[in-house]
C-alpha cells in the first residue's frame, strides 16, 4: 500500500497571510493613535503658552498701575517683574519666570516700546498653532506661535503696526 504524503503545512501559508495583516493593522492603528497623541499634547502646550503668557502680561499691567508717576512705568528688564527695583524690599509682579512650553526654554520674545519698556511677551517658536490665542484683551495672534503676543492691555494704543521683539531669557539677559 502506498501512502501518500500530505504536507503538514498546506495552512501555513495562508496563517502567515493572516498573522501579516494583523501585523499592519497594529501599526497602521499605532501610527494614528501616535497621530492623535502628537495633537493633544500640542493642544496641551497651547494651554500651558495661553497661561505663561497671561501670566507676563497681568505682571507688566501691575508693574505699569504701580508706577505712581514714574518716568519708565514699563520694566526694562524681566527681572524687574520678579523684584521691582523701585522700591526696597521686595515686591513681585510675577512670581516666578515660567519656560515657553512651545520651545521648551526659558527665552521669550519681548515686545517693546520706543523707549526700551517690555509691554509684552511672545513664544520664539515658529511652529503652526492648531487653535488661534485666546480671546482676551492685549493678546493677539496669528497662524504660528511667534504671531501670538501677550501684551499689557495699558500698551495696545501706544504700539505701532509692528512692535520690536527680541529674544531674552527670563532675567532680562539678552539670548
Amino acid at each position: 500500500m502506498r501512502r501518500t504524503r500530505r504536507r503538514a503545512g498546506g495552512n501555513a501559508g495562508f496563517t502567515y497571510l493572516g498573522v501579516l495583516f494583523l501585523v499592519s493593522l497594529l501599526a497602521l492603528t499605532a501610527g494614528m493613535a501616535s497621530a492623535v497623541w502628537a495633537t493633544a499634547q500640542q493642544r496641551e502646550h497651547e494651554r500651558q503658552l495661553a497661561f505663561a503668557g497671561r501670566q507676563y502680561q497681568l505682571a507688566i499691567e501691575r508693574y505699569r498701575q504701580q508706577a505712581h508717576g514714574a518716568e519708565a512705568p514699563y520694566p526694562r528688564e524681566v527681572a524687574h517683574l520678579l523684584r521691582d527695583p523701585r522700591v526696597p524690599g521686595v515686591r513681585r509682579f510675577l512670581r516666578q519666570p515660567y519656560v515657553d512650553p512651545m520651545t521648551d526654554k526659558p527665552e521669550w520674545g519681548l515686545v517693546r516700546l520706543a523707549d526700551g519698556g517690555i509691554v509684552g511677551v511672545h513664544s520664539l517658536s515658529s511652529r503652526t498653532a492648531i487653535g488661534g490665542p485666546p480671546d482676551s484683551p492685549g493678546i493677539t495672534g496669528g497662524r504660528t506661535y511667534r504671531e501670538w503676543r501677550f501684551i499689557a492691555p495699558s500698551a495696545v494704543p501706544l504700539l505701532g503696526p509692528a512692535p520690536a521683539a527680541s529674544g531674552v531669557t527670563p532675567r532680562g539677559e539678552h539670548s
